[in-house]
């Protein structure tokens, strides 16, 4: 079964020529000529693996550079403030015109031909003389590729048009011009394929990683939440093909959903019962480390398999490990996210600014100690341990009371971290940054999985729709649940801005924060960092004192690049990404979204 998964996670076969045109306005149905390829299990599950593996389950692995890594960074999860990679400035500074989404498709999800391959493999599985159980487990997993693929287009676009066979290369080009389905019965397509994947794999023995019918209820319990969401905080707009009319249709689908994982499921919360918060600390670390095709993690739904070392490898630690081993630390946290921690007590973890200035020391074991274990499991910060390396971040250490910038003799303490651990904002990423993998500036040498779905999750969404349903008793105890794990204190009541911060210190750096902040119509307000507005993401700087172990002179600042005097903008109308001028002129059916053609 292992051997199957690497198919799913590593080879791209060429059995499938893509075609040049677009798939909108052609779409041809024999280009699987050669039926004896599904007379074959072995080249029916490459062919399927090369369907899963354009799927792009995280976004940006293995890519060039970490462009589109963008999709958290424009949440106040990473500070995006080094040189070069324009199509992800363009992007956050909310350059979104008819002509797409700026960075030419960085972060666009417009697949029509993984669709119409989807499509044309079912059939040809289906009339291939396979066994029918094994047909069946290869159609359940295409149902929930396909039911994830419309999920990445319904989050940016709104209502796409629901194409469930292909369409024949012989209709006149009148007939293939196919209109947008609205928002609704896009989610609705997106339920049905989770169903009908559900139907057919439950039961099945898939190992290894492949999407199990837990997979396909935790994408329609994570789909659902979002068109709930989007009924309650949206409002319906072009006569009804954007929006959602009846919010607690969705909500009830994702609880059900998110119920049945939790209460039927083989999954537990990893690391749960720490006997102190420094255990419950190292054991939310190790729950993004764990390899979970190796049955080590207990929380795992479904993972996307990397190896490294330039087997199927991603560049998550290149771009998120410290300086100190990496050589490169891109990726900072803004001040802003490490404040969304409170701390072990409960209270909330909004900092006094008026005390982060020259000439007022902090004991960092009240700064940072105290903070929810999550913090620091998330956050790498100063003297953390990476690798057997000592992560110094301090621009500065004062020695009898003069700040040296130069290392002084006697002192064991270096005068400055890695100039790449100063800049910016101060921290940077731990999430997932697996110190078993000490890469360089190397590419392709990362090899840390990938959770796409796992339990914690599964119980925020719970949270969610059960608070929106009315049912706040078990909200309340799905999120304290979550809360108990790392011995955070249980809440004792519960409303929306607990529901949303609670998500947002959990879910950091698992690509969720800016599409929630999209559903909840949140994103104007939290993503929108100008200037004259006052509220632009900051940092610090740090500097030791090395007379007093564990005190630091905390400086917050704005970070310091050239690029950190670009406003990060997000008009009302980017709630939904443009269909583009070029699409629309290929297959004129399609009409654009507001605020791009006015």
């Amino acid at each position: 079964m292992k051997k199957i998964r690497i198919f799913l996670a590593v080879f791209t076969v060429g059995i499938i020529i893509l075609s040049c045109e677009d798939p909108l306005e052609r779409t041809a149905v024999d280009r699987f000529a050669d039926a004896s390829i599904f007379n074959d299990e072995t080249l029916t599950d490459l062919t399927v693996a090369n369907l899963f593996a354009r799927a792009k389950f995280l976004p940006g692995a293995n890519e060039t550079n970490p462009s589109r890594l963008v999709v958290d960074a424009c949440a106040g999860g990473y500070s995006r403030t080094f040189g070069g990679w324009p199509g992800g400035y363009q992007f956050t500074r909310g350059l979104f015109t008819e002509q797409g989404t700026g960075g030419q498709g960085t972060n666009e999800y417009w697949d029509w031909f993984l669709v119409r391959e989807i499509n044309e493999v079912m059939i040809q599985i289906n009339d291939g003389g396979l066994p029918q159980e094994y047909k069946d487990t290869r159609t359940g997993e295409l149902h929930f590729l396909r039911a994830w693929v419309y999920f990445q287009m319904v989050k940016r676009y709104g209502g796409v048009p629901i194409i469930r066979e292909p369409q024949s290369i012989n209709l006149p080009l009148d007939d293939l011009q196919v209109p947008r389905n609205s928002e609704e019965e896009t989610y609705d397509f997106i339920a049905e394929e989770c169903d009908m994947a559900v139907t057919l794999l439950e039961g099945k023995e898939l190992n290894g990683g492949r999407p199990t019918h837990w997979a396909a209820l935790a994408l329609k319990s994570r789909a659902m939440l979002y068109a709930g969401s989007i009924g309650e905080f949206g409002t319906m707009q072009l006569s009804g093909l954007l929006g959602i009319s009846n919010p607690d249709k969705f909500w009830q689908l994702s609880y059900d959903a998110s119920k049945r994982i939790i209460d039927e499921g083989p999954f537990q919360l990893y690391g749960a019962g720490p006997s102190s918060f420094e255990e419950a600390e190292q054991n939310y670390y190790d729950l993004f480390t764990t390899k979970a095709e190796l049955g080590q993690n207990s929380e795992a739904i479904f993972t996307e398999v990397f190896i490294g070392n330039g087997v199927k490898p991603e560049d998550w630690e290149r771009w998120c490990a410290p300086a100190v081993v990496s050589g490169t630390t891109f990726l900072n946290t803004y001040l802003e996210t490490f404040e969304m921690y409170e701390y072990i007590d409960g209270t909330p973890g909004a900092l006094d600014r008026s005390t982060l200035v020259e000439g007022v020391f902090h004991d960092m074991a009240d700064f940072i100690g105290r903070k929810d274990p999550r913090c620091r499991a998330n956050i790498f910060l100063p003297e953390q341990q990476y690798g057997g390396f000592t992560v110094w971040m301090h621009e500065g250490l004062y020695v009898n009371g003069v700040l040296e910038t130069s290392n002084v003799d006697g002192v064991d303490v270096p005068a400055q971290g890695p100039s790449r651990d100063i800049q910016r904002t101060g921290m940077f990423n731990r999430k997932r940054s697996n110190d078993q993998f000490l890469v360089g500036p190397a590419r392709g040498q990362g090899g840390t999985d990938y959770m796409v779905f796992r339990l914690g999750e599964t119980y925020l969404n719970l949270a969610e729709a059960a608070y929106a349903l009315e049912r706040n008793g078990e909200a309340l105890e799905a999120l304290n649940t979550i809360r108990r794990r790392v011995l955070m204190p249980d809440k004792t009541s519960i409303d929306w801005p607990t529901i949303q911060n609670e998500r947002a210190v959990e879910l950091t750096f698992e690509q969720h924060r800016y599409w929630d902040l999209r559903r909840w119509r949140l994103a104007h307000i939290e993503l929108d960092r100008r200037a004259s507005k006052g509220n632009k993401y900051t940092g610090v700087r740090w500097r030791k004192d090395f007379d007093n172990p564990g005190f630091y002179e905390i400086i917050h600042t704005t970070t310091g690049t050239a690029t950190d005097s670009w406003d990060r903008i997000f008009e009302e109308h980017h709630y939904y990404f443009p269909i583009g001028l070029a699409r629309i002129q290929r297959s004129p059916a399609l009409i654009e979204n507001p605020g791009y053609n006015e």
